[in-house]
């Protein structure tokens, strides 16, 4: 049984920032490029992260899953994307198009290209053992909370979010946080 009343502390890190940076409410999604119930979350989150522009920031931890073999290498190169400003674009684009991904590997590097980025630094960076480090920590920030393994998994300032994933909810969990 999950524990609603339990603050994790996890560390942002290294793990890409959507938002504002400062905002005093901080999402944090585990993710995985290929899994569609990350992608339904999307829409949710923009919604969230329009109305309270100035205070949420949405942390992305990667937790690219064994039986989606694009993962892993999509979460590199949106990291390496990070290097060139542009992870925002890459992860949205991936995820708008992450049905192509398990039939196209190379459909990051499309991506990358369409977005005007280096496509020589972007695959070096890919390359990078310390993308590879940041990834791990993420997925072993999730391993050590003791919450079940699935994704997305969602914290709202350390919290478990209670209730239904829905802009009512999660407004009030939000505003909840804010009068703090």
């Amino acid at each position: 049984i999950e524990d609603y009343s339990k603050v994790y502390n996890i560390p942002i890190g290294d793990s890409a920032i959507i938002g504002n940076p400062s905002a005093k409410v901080t999402i944090i999604k585990w993710t995985d490029f290929q899994c569609p119930y990350c992608k339904k979350a999307l829409p949710f989150l923009n919604e969230l992260l329009n109305k309270y522009p100035n205070d949420v920031k949405l942390v992305i931890k990667n937790y690219p899953l064994r039986n989606h073999p694009q993962a892993l290498p999509a979460a590199k190169y949106a990291l390496a994307a990070q290097r060139q400003g542009a992870f925002k674009e890459m992860y949205y684009e991936t995820y708008k198009r992450s049905k192509e991904l398990s039939s196209n590997s190379f459909l990051p590097l499309e991506i990358a290209d369409q977005l005007g980025l280096d496509i020589h630094k972007l695959k070096a960076d890919a390359k990078d053992p310390a993308i590879a480090n940041i990834i791990h920590q993420e997925m072993k920030q999730l391993n050590n909370t003791g919450l079940r393994v699935a994704v997305p998994k969602f914290l709202i300032n350390g919290k478990l979010p209670e209730g239904p994933r829905t802009i009512n909810n999660w407004s009030k969990i939000i505003e909840e946080e804010l009068r703090k």
